[in-house]
């Protein structure tokens, strides 16, 4: 795994620097969205799966979305814009976190708070209060009272969802929402397909959401989304402990949005 991260970095480098104008491309007419999970007190050693970031390396990138003066904006007001043809200004970014892990609100949600940013947490809903590394519903409760997270589904037990029955779509959309619902007390559009990538939906999955009264869903497929991007399959860029500084400003210029046709080659493979 290790020695795939040292080649995607390496094509990714050349990437950004032989197109001085991707910068200008990426940040006009459209948002990125960044995908985290769990954000560790420690440096991370051995996540091959980037599903860590550091707190102190999460500050730096909120610091640098600040400093450069990045819109990091809550889907719910992107969607506004769009819907209301103002257009989005330059650099917009939307933070996501997925899973439900207990270190978003002990670590994540500070480093927020100080950069004055908004995020939002898709729930796994089997996971919550299911151990230590878990938000359980007090923990969301006191979160959703900060204002700082919005909420959103990430199924019910985090299974893939191409291939599943009627039934199955319902139990992993439509209960997912009325559990969230009912204890947050707040309507919940928003939904992260588990996995994400190109396989781990179809279109019977999109129907259902769209049926349960979903808005929007997010994915893990790499890129840019533009003002026109289908609301059910809107790209994520992911963020973890091999993203520093030089890395992260590659993964903000659009460095490795070729990354989804991996993805898509991996799938068909």
């Amino acid at each position: 795994m290790m020695n795939k991260l040292c080649l995607k970095e390496k094509i990714g480098d050349f990437a950004f620097k032989i197109n001085p104008f991707l910068n200008i491309r990426v940040e006009k007419n459209g948002f990125r969205v960044l995908n985290y999970h769990s954000i560790t007190n420690d440096v991370v050693e051995g996540d091959d799966y980037q599903m860590t970031t550091p707190k102190q390396l999460f500050d730096k990138q909120m610091e640098h979305l600040s400093k450069n003066e990045y819109n990091v904006l809550s889907y719910d007001n992107i969607a506004g814009k769009i819907a209301q043809r103002e257009g989005l200004p330059e650099r917009t970014v939307c933070v996501t976190f997925d899973d439900g892990f207990k270190d978003n609100a002990s670590n994540a949600m500070p480093i927020l708070q100080k950069y004055g940013f908004k995020a939002t947490i898709f729930l796994t809903v089997d996971f919550i209060a299911s151990g230590k590394k878990w938000l359980d519903w007090n923990d969301i409760a006191e979160l959703k009272k900060t204002g700082i997270f919005s909420f959103g589904s990430h199924s019910v037990s985090h299974r893939k969802l191409s291939g599943l029955s009627m039934d199955e779509l319902k139990e992993e959309i439509g209960v997912s929402k009325k559990i969230l619902e009912d204890h947050l007390k707040i309507p919940i559009f928003l939904f992260a397909y588990p996995f994400g990538s190109y396989g781990s939906f179809d279109k019977r999955a999109v129907e259902a959401l769209r049926r349960e009264g979903y808005k929007a869903a997010f994915t893990t497929v790499a890129g840019f989304n533009s003002i026109n991007q289908d609301p059910y399959t809107i790209r994520r860029t992911r963020i973890s402990w091999v993203d520093d500084e030089y890395e992260f400003v590659k993964e903000l210029n659009g460095a490795y949005d070729w990354y989804r046709l991996w993805q898509m080659i991996q799938e068909i493979r």
